[in-house]
């Protein structure tokens, strides 16, 4: 807190109008506060708690919207493979030379792949997803906003 209320430590960011490997409109934080803005990117700045508040939320959405886009382009790729797979286990299954354990076997998987596709574990495993490092990776009090030392005994390798 910087002593005037209402106000916070400024929260530098940067949005981007110009670069291709992201879109217009797309926001990153600042490792630092006066690391200066990348090529194709305007330096921007909150500094009270709504707007800090909208930049949270901003960056929320841009990380749901990544994973959602990555959730579908997984599907795309391994929902063909699957498809396959469990086309081959209903084969082996049906086939004269198969066991009753191995038959038991493949339906009891062939169940539980059914019960992994549902919402709710879709639902969980996006929440776990989403965790935005903004919220939860506050500097250490005795840290320079402007600098760029790193703890060593805060990373974990």
């Amino acid at each position: 807190m910087n002593g005037i209320l209402g106000t916070h430590e400024a929260v530098v960011y940067f949005r981007n109008y110009r670069d291709p490997s992201h879109p217009v409109g797309y926001l990153m934080l600042a490792p630092y506060s006066e690391c200066r803005a990348p090529e194709g990117y305007d330096r921007c700045v909150a500094r009270t708690i709504p707007e800090i508040v909208r930049l949270q939320d901003r960056l929320r959405e841009q990380e749901r919207d990544a994973a959602l886009r990555d959730n579908l382009y997984d599907e795309a790729i391994l929902g063909q493979r699957d498809a396959a797979h469990r086309s081959e286990l209903y084969t082996r299954m049906v086939s004269n030379s198969t066991t009753p354990y191995e038959r038991d076997f493949i339906r009891e998987l062939l169940k539980l792949k059914d019960e992994r596709k549902r919402k709710r574990y879709a639902e969980a495993l996006a929440q776990h997803n989403l965790y935005l490092h903004a919220l939860e990776m506050d500097a250490p009090k005795n840290r320079d906003a402007d600098s760029e030392k790193v703890s060593l005994d805060r990373v974990h390798f």
